[in-house]
């Protein structure tokens, strides 16, 4: 009987141990965006696990709830609540759909293409199609003209007066990034936001002001930061750890993982740091009207992710989503670094995805309203 009490003391040790270290890194993922990477990487790494760990608080609350034990049902709530602002993030709950005049809308989609899947050219190419089907007024896209003008790529081609129809106004390509759009624009040009003429894998960033129906100004901003640079085997071995195939406690997998993933996660976050604050100054020198968006390899709440945005803009999927997603698709890497900010005269009124295939990126749009 002493040895049955002593067991559930020991449990209900560990329980609440795990649920206050839970509740902890709870606060850490959910404000870890707001720690400069230069100072420490690890509160950069916490956020990209953030929907994770929110999800085993909410498991660990239900249960305390089921065993009705209040007050250790409060940590987690407690520590839920004060992260409430970054979870809203990554986790909006708009259930209901806004009202709004079709009419007077205006559709943009962001899109990282992959190089429209150039290993498969035999074939119409499916990101291309999805994107004249959606008939957005603005599409930016990513990876979209790196070694050449897309409107060559053998599978584009076919599609190719249906594209300068649609969409008179476009680029052949800004190294990685190309726009179509159905208004007039001109490039914005900054030297200290040029692309990388080396094309290491480096920032890639246009800004484009384009003149709207009814004489309004917009400027859209389009960016693909820098590559996390992780090769074929860290992605393997990234794989291999979320299937349970890789033997942590084993010394040569432990270096594998600290110089394959976090070392080359911890560089990237240094330098989406350094990029993110050179654009957010073509930002605070636009106009009011202004969209930033693109494939940002960074989660919501990131540093990254918060030096952009600042406090002056908003997130179409913030508006408009509801629950967890992911634009990102390959290697079981399922988080969402793609996004649509934006500031000024509009509101956000819709925000969707699509799961098309050929890309390791999924189609991002956003549909605004002029306020």
């Amino acid at each position: 009987m002493k040895g049955l009490k002593l067991g559930k003391i020991t449990v209900k040790a560990v329980l609440l141990t795990i649920t206050i270290v839970m509740a902890v890194l709870m606060l850490m993922s959910a404000w870890g965006g707001v720690v400069d990477p230069n100072t420490s990487t690890l509160f950069s790494m916490l956020t990209l696990g953030m929907p994770i760990v929110l999800i085993v608080n909410l498991v660990i609350l239900v249960m305390w709830l089921l065993l009705f034990r209040w007050r250790y049902a409060l940590i987690p709530l407690v520590a839920v609540l004060l992260s409430w602002g970054p979870i809203s993030t990554v986790c909006p709950l708009n259930v209901f759909a806004k009202n709004y005049d079709v009419d007077s809308t205006f559709k943009v989609m962001s899109y990282n293409v992959a190089n429209f899947d150039y290993t498969n050219q035999d074939k119409p190419s499916k990101p291309m199609r999805h994107i004249l089907d959606q008939d957005a007024d603005l599409v930016l896209m990513q990876e979209g003209s790196q070694e050449r003008n897309y409107l060559t790529v053998p599978n584009v081609i076919g599609m190719r007066d249906e594209i300068i129809q649609k969409y008179p106004y476009r680029s052949s390509g800004y190294r990685d990034l190309v726009i179509l759009s159905k208004y007039p624009y001109t490039v914005v040009s900054d030297s200290a936001f040029e692309t990388n003429p080396n094309h290491d894998g480096g920032v890639y960033a246009k800004a484009f002001d384009i003149e709207m129906s009814g004489g309004r100004q917009l400027r859209v901003i389009s960016l693909h930061l820098r590559s996390i640079g992780m090769d074929r085997s860290d992605k393997d071995l990234y794989t291999d750890l979320t299937r349970r195939e890789v033997n942590v406690n084993n010394r040569n997998n432990l270096q594998r993982i600290k110089h394959s993933l976090y070392d080359k996660l911890g560089r990237a976050f240094v330098r989406h740091a350094e990029e993110a604050h050179i654009i957010r100054t073509l930002i605070d020198n636009g106009p009011a009207n202004v969209i930033v968006c693109g494939d940002f390899n960074e989660a919501p709440s990131s540093y990254c992710y918060r030096t952009l945005r600042g406090d002056d803009l908003s997130d179409a999927f913030q508006d408009c989503g509801c629950g967890f997603t992911y634009t990102f698709n390959a290697n079981r890497m399922y988080f969402k670094i793609d996004h649509i900010l934006y500031r000024g005269a509009m509101e956000a009124v819709d925000w969707s995805i699509a799961k098309v295939p050929d890309s390791d990126h999924y189609p991002q749009m956003a549909t605004f309203i002029w306020k």
